[in-house]
């Protein structure tokens, strides 16, 4: 039997003309064969939540229809859409009658924009004569185990590295406030122009929570811009478990927040979400001959994109067919997983050595004096991931450390696929243990 050969392999790709079909065919063939497949149930890797079937509609609806969401005029129901999701969700994380956002590409471009948010409240005078005008260096502080897209940001904005302060972390991976707080003090003597702090709800390695109360008060006592990454500890805002958690999340000027790791929506949804009316307009606004004249409320005023698709479709999708009811048991349903994850491990002779409470497990195996490995923990997680039990990562976490780590962000993981994924490591543990003693 002739070997297929791949759509982007044919020498006259882009010459020959083909057929609809044949080409749809190659993509299918092409995406199947060629990923890792986050869309399984046993997808235990990074955040990336599979999309439900309703919010596979509503993208293909969107796609088809093509609305331009430049304008209110060109596209009022999907900015309206969109409005009543941003509306929905910030309510759920507190902040308020007046929230205002945007949907994003993902937590890196609501980043940026939390930045230049930022920067605006601080120097009113910016949008006029940049960076050039101030009378300082600006600087903004995150943990050492924050997202890498801050510091990215910074570099977009025109600050560079060394305008980013980081913030040691304490033996649960969240931020020090009494850190910040000198780090703060320091700054101010100096001369710098502190404007922005960034707390991690949910970080990326470990799913630490910095302590966002006492982050927010001293955010607050130096006039600060609090800006929570909660892209995906997001989630538990949804909880019924977790909420409590939460609450603090309403001190924050703005949150970042993805709907694609958490929802059950394709990539890529991210949410800018801020509890300043208006902010985003002070950023954004432009005039333009050829636009309408009042567009204060146009997306395109008030986002760093001009022209752009109905990104909220699937999110509307899932909320309007589950309702917040049927979102929250979904997330309870992750959390509880979660715990079962770290239950089994404890009881299988792992050690689990971050202290989160939303559904991430980091992990090393106890029962080995080399079990802290990195080359062994890869062969582990390569044995698991050959076994087809599942798919997991290993990771370094802010203190240097090499460990496994499996999450749980998809709605149709279940009980029985984690105590797959459990006994394939028991196995693949014995598997690598019986391969290093046959040299």
């Amino acid at each position: 039997m002739a070997t297929r050969v791949s759509l982007l392999d044919e020498p006259d790709l882009f010459v020959v003309p083909r057929s609809a079909d044949d080409v749809v065919e190659g993509l299918a063939r092409g995406l199947a064969e060629g990923r890792v497949d986050t869309t399984s149930a046993r997808y235990f890797g990074h955040f990336t939540s599979a999309p439900e079937d309703v919010a596979l509609r509503a993208e293909a609806i969107a796609s088809a229809a093509n609305p331009q969401l430049a304008t209110r005029s060109h596209a009022a129901f999907a900015v309206a859409c969109e409005e009543r999701v941003t509306s929905a969700i910030g309510r759920r994380f507190g902040l308020g009658v007046d929230v205002d956002g945007l949907f994003t590409s993902g937590g890196a471009e609501a980043n940026a924009i939390a930045l230049q948010l930022a920067l605006a409240r601080a120097f009113p005078d910016l949008s006029a004569r940049g960076l050039r005008g101030l009378p300082g260096d600006p600087a903004l502080y995150v943990s050492d185990a924050a997202h890498a897209s801050v510091t990215r940001a910074a570099r977009l904005a025109g600050l560079g590295d060394d305008a980013v302060r980081v913030v040691p972390t304490d033996d649960v991976h969240g931020m020090k406030p009494t850190t910040l707080g000198e780090l703060l003090a320091r700054d101010r003597e100096r001369g710098v122009l502190p404007f922005l702090v960034v707390a991690t709800f949910g970080t990326t390695g470990s799913g630490a929570l910095d302590p966002v109360a006492e982050i927010a008060g001293l955010a607050e006592r130096h006039s600060l811009w609090l800006h929570v990454d909660a892209a995906w500890g997001g989630l538990a805002a949804f909880t019924s478990t977790l909420r409590a958690r939460a609450l603090p999340l309403e001190r924050a000027d703005s949150i970042t927040f993805d709907p694609h790791k958490t929802l059950g929506v394709p990539l890529g949804a991210g949410m800018l979400l801020t509890r300043h009316a208006g902010a985003l307009g002070d950023v954004y606004r432009e005039r333009a001959g050829y636009m309408p004249r009042d567009a204060s409320r146009d997306p395109y005023a008030r986002g760093p994109t001009w022209s752009r698709r109905f990104a909220g479709a699937p999110t509307f999708a899932v909320l309007a067919t589950h309702g917040m009811a049927g979102v929250e048991a979904a997330a309870n349903r992750q959390v509880a997983l979660g715990e079962l994850l770290r239950e089994g491990l404890l009881t299988r002779g792992f050690r689990v050595v971050n202290d989160s409470p939303l559904p991430v497990a980091c992990f090393v195996d106890a029962t080995h004096a080399e079990g802290a490995k990195a080359r062994r923990l890869e062969a582990i997680a390569r044995d698991v991931i050959l076994r087809g039990a599942g798919w997991l990562t290993l990771v370094r976490l802010s203190t240097g450390a090499r460990v496994l780590r499996a999450c749980i962000t998809n709605p149709r993981t279940r009980e029985e696929h984690v105590v797959d994924l459990l006994e394939a490591l028991v196995a693949a543990r014995r598997a690598v243990d019986a391969a290093v003693s046959r040299g």
